[in-house]
Formats: structure tokens, sequence, C-alpha cells
């Protein structure tokens, strides 16, 4: 099992936040900035790098979500000798922002960063927590399917890029 860490800087609401229930069912443990471990992977909007099946190597020193809101993403800590990892291309299926593109809350970030790295059963102990989980799987199946077999980074990046481009040429040639 890859151990789940939660940075929470508590700026959403408890009784919503993906983070506080991921902690409260031993998905993932809410740990302060200076007790992540040297090496984890942190999923960052700003990484220069894409998660990549490869990174399962790191991840098992930690995964790491930063838990604040959208508003507020400009606020994300840096972290020293983390291995700063962007999602691709995936859209959301929570509530909030269901339907719109990089916009995953916590617990799907989580989930898709587990599924491209191949940790299928850890990412089924999110479907019965959280009831959007088994839609948002269906919504990025494709996707998840292609990006859990990339050799690397640059390979995730590649689909998510062509496919970004897919939508964007066939919405043009309407």
């Amino acid at each position: 099992m890859i151990p789940v860490l939660v940075y929470d800087k508590d700026q959403c609401d408890p009784k919503k936040c993906t983070a506080k229930r991921m902690e409260k069912f031993g998905l993932a443990k809410e740990v302060p900035l200076n007790r992540i471990p040297p090496g984890s992977v942190v999923l960052s909007p700003f990484g220069e790098k894409t998660l990549s099946p490869a990174d399962v190597k790191y991840a098992h020193r930690g995964l790491v979500v930063l838990d604040l809101t959208w508003t507020h993403i400009d606020e994300i800590p840096h972290i020293r000798g983390e291995k700063a990892r962007k999602l691709p291309y995936l859209v959301a299926a929570n509530p909030i922002n269901w339907g719109k593109p990089w916009r995953l809350n916590s617990a799907e970030a989580v989930l898709a960063s587990l599924i491209i790295m191949g940790q299928d059963e850890q990412a089924e102990l999110f479907m019965p927590r959280f009831n959007w989980a088994p839609e948002f799987v269906t919504l990025n199946k494709a996707l998840l399917d292609d990006y859990r077999t990339a050799k690397d980074s640059d390979d995730v990046q590649r689909m998510s890029d062509e496919y970004v481009e897919s939508i964007v040429g066939s919405a043009g040639e309407r």
C-alpha cells in the first residue's frame, strides 16, 4: 500500500472536504509540511513532470495531496526534496466541479494517481466511500487505461496533449 498523505490548509467546508473523508475512512493521513518524507510524490498542478506509472517507486515513500481550494491554488507551498507531479487531462465527477477538466478534488486526484500507477486494490477502496468515484472512473476510463500503459512522464504528457488536441480540433471543425 502506498501511504497517502494530506497537507490540509483547512480552507474548505469540513462536511464537503474529501481530504477529511479520506482521513476518516483510513485512506489517508494528515501530516504537517515538515513531516512529508523526502522523495515523496507531491501532486501539484504546477509540477513540471506529469505523473506516470514510473512514479510508483517514489510513491512508496508517500503520495501527497495538498488540500486547498482552487481559489487559493497559488498558495501551494514548496516542499523540499519532493517529486512534484501534475496530473494529465482528466475530468472531474464530483458534484462541485462535475465535467470540468483538471478541476479534481483531493480524493479524485489520489484515486486517479493510484489507478495510473497500477495500484488497483488500493484504488478500489475509494469506491464505496465516495458516491461519485465509480462515475469518475467511468468518465475517465479510456484515458486512465492509456495513462497506466505509459513508460514515463513524457509518454503520459504526450497522450494527454493528443487527447486535448483531438477535442479542440474536433470542436473547431464544427
